[in-house]
C-alpha cells in the first residue's frame, strides 16, 4: 500500500475510538503505510455547510491542506467526514475562482490536489481481497452479517466509488473476503435516523427498529457498520428501541474493521469490544467454536470420501490386473495349441 494520510475526525478521537484503534491495526496488518494529518481539525460536518457554505469548505480545506503535506492521498473512515472533504476536494479543484474565495479565509492556502477516500475504497484498492484472504487467522465462516452503510457511506455512488446506490457492495465484497457469511437485504441504505437523533427522538427509534426487524428478518446474527452514528443509534439505543416498542433485539453492532481485525487475529481487547452496549464476544467466540467443529466435521467428511475413493481406485486396479493377467493366460494357450 502506497503512504495515504488519515483524518480520524473527532468522532474516531473521542466515543468511537473502537473504530480508530480497529482501523489501525487493520491497516497496519495489511501492511499500510499511513500518517495521521498533523494538526487536522474538524471539518464541520453536522452544522458547518448548513449555515455557510464557503466556511464549511475552508474547514475542510485546511485539513487538505494539512494532508498535502505528507501526501496526495487521504482517507476518512467516518462517512460524514468523508462527505465534507470529498465535496471540499471537486468543488474546489474544478473552480479556480472558489479555491481563491476559500484561500481567503484559510491562515495559508491550499494549492494541493489530495484525493479524498473512503475507508472500503482504500481497503480494497491499497490491500484488496486476495490479501484479506491471505492474512485470515481466525476462521468466520458461520457467522452471519448484514453489512449497513447507511445514508452517506454508498452514495451518490459518483463519490463513494460505489457500483450503485441502492445496493453498495464494498463492505460485502471485504466481509467475504474476512471469510464472513454476508447475508443479502435490502436495507443496506436506508436511514436510522442519525441526523434527527436527539431532536426527534420517536422518528430516530421507529427508522432504526426497522434497520433491526430487516436484520433479523435477513437471518443476521450481527449487522456491520461503518458510520460512528450508525453504530451509536443501533448499538447504543437499542435498549432504548425496545423499551418504547417492547422488541427483544440483542443484535451485536460491530465495525467494519472489527470483524476484518478479528479475522485477522487480533483480540477481543484489542478491537476494544468490551465498548459496546450489546456484548458482541460471546456470539464471536461462539462462532469461532463452531467454525472449528463445522471444519473437523468437514475434514472427517473429506477423509471418507477419499478413502472411498482409494478403495474404489484399487479396486478397479485389481479388477484391470487380472483381466490383463487373464488376457495375457488365453493368449499363451492359444499359442500352445498352435505349435501342436
Amino acid at each position: 500500500m502506497s503512504r495515504l494520510t488519515y483524518n480520524p475526525g473527532c468522532s474516531l478521537r473521542h466515543w468511537a475510538a473502537e473504530f480508530d484503534r480497529s482501523t489501525k491495526l487493520v491497516l497496519q496488518a495489511l501492511g499500510g503505510d499511513f500518517v495521521e494529518i498533523p494538526d487536522w481539525t474538524c471539518c464541520g460536518s453536522s452544522p458547518a455547510h448548513m449555515t455557510d457554505h464557503v466556511l464549511a469548505q475552508a474547514l475542510a480545506a485546511r485539513n487538505l491542506r494539512q494532508a498535502a503535506t505528507v501526501g496526495d492521498e487521504m482517507f476518512a473512515p467516518c462517512p460524514s467526514c468523508f462527505q465534507r472533504e470529498k465535496d471540499a476536494e471537486l468543488e474546489i479543484q474544478e473552480d479556480p475562482e472558489f479555491r481563491a474565495e476559500v484561500n481567503e479565509l484559510l491562515d495559508r492556502p491550499y494549492e494541493g490536489a489530495v484525493r479524498v477516500m473512503t475507508l472500503p475504497e482504500v481497503l480494497l484498492e491499497k490491500a484488496g481481497e486476495e490479501r484479506i484472504r491471505a492474512a485470515i487467522k481466525t476462521d468466520l465462516v458461520l457467522l452471519n452479517v448484514v453489512p449497513y452503510y447507511g445514508c452517506l457511506l454508498g452514495r451518490p455512488y459518483e463519490l463513494t466509488s460505489e457500483c450503485d446506490d441502492e445496493q453498495p457492495m464494498t463492505m460485502d465484497r471485504l466481509l467475504s473476503a474476512a471469510g464472513v457469511n454476508v447475508k443479502y437485504w435490502n436495507y443496506k441504505t436506508e436511514c436510522c435516523g442519525a441526523s434527527v437523533g436527539m431532536p426527534k427522538r420517536e422518528i430516530h427509534r421507529r427508522l432504526s427498529r426497522k434497520v433491526l426487524d430487516q436484520a433479523v428478518q435477513a437471518g443476521a446474527e450481527a449487522v456491520v457498520v461503518a458510520c460512528p452514528l450508525c453504530h451509536q443509534n443501533l448499538d447504543l439505543r437499542q435498549g432504548q428501541i425496545n423499551a418504547a416498542f417492547g422488541t427483544d433485539f440483542h443484535m451485536p453492532i460491530l465495525y467494519l474493521t472489527q470483524v476484518i481485525g478479528y479475522a485477522l487475529g487480533f483480540s477481543s481487547e484489542q478491537l476494544l469490544l468490551d465498548k459496546h452496549s450489546v456484548d458482541p464476544v460471546p456470539l464471536l467466540e461462539g462462532v469461532v467454536r463452531e467454525a472449528k467443529a463445522f471444519r473437523e466435521e468437514e475434514a472427517r467428511v473429506a477423509a471418507e470420501r477419499e478413502a472411498r475413493e482409494r478403495t474404489k481406485e484399487a479396486a478397479r486396479q485389481d479388477r484391470e490386473r487380472r483381466r490383463v493377467a487373464k488376457a495375457a493366460g488365453t493368449g499363451a494357450d492359444e499359442t500352445a495349441e498352435a505349435d501342436e
